[in-house]
């Protein structure tokens, strides 16, 4: 136990001082990236979701559970009565999409709805080496439809 909070302790002051930081430690358990099996894994950096006037207004994340891959999206603040949000989860197949699901999807929690801030995709299988992911999430305005912030986590990743 000893170990494992000395090590956390040494990446941490590596991070602060600007230090490299092994790979290992880009790919962690997160708080904020979880689905109904609790915490899991970040794959990618989270990507900001930013609303038309250039505001951060939330993250959507890239996260694994073992070869089970899905999109989550946290906002900062909740959905007013007249929002909501959508994650999704985009599977390519040596770079041509072949599926995407939402929050709405079979396994997924439901998109995000007025008094919420967060909600996760459905598990896709990304066993096969070939399969890469985009996660992107939009908020939308439910009386007009009009997209009011949207992001994604780049480039497909394993």
């Amino acid at each position: 136990m000893i170990k494992k909070v000395m090590a956390a302790c040494a990446i941490a002051s590596a991070a602060v001082l600007g230090l490299a930081v092994p790979a290992s430690a880009d790919v962690r358990s997160s708080p904020d990236c979880q689905n109904s099996a609790g915490y899991q894994t970040l794959v990618t950096p989270r990507a900001a979701v930013i609303a038309t006037n250039n505001v951060v207004v939330g993250e959507v994340q890239l996260c694994r559970q073992g070869d089970l891959y899905f999109a989550f999206v946290l906002f900062d603040q909740a959905m007013t009565a007249s929002q909501y949000a959508q994650a999704y989860l985009v599977r390519y197949d040596q770079g041509v999409p072949v599926g995407t699901v939402t929050c709405d999807s079979s396994g997924g929690n439901g998109k995000v709805l007025p008094g919420q801030r967060r909600c996760w995709t459905p598990n896709l299988n990304g066993q096969a080496a070939r399969y890469t992911f985009v996660a992107s999430a939009d908020k939308h305005s439910s009386h007009t439809g009009a997209l009011l912030a949207s992001g994604n986590t780049g480039l497909p990743a394993r």
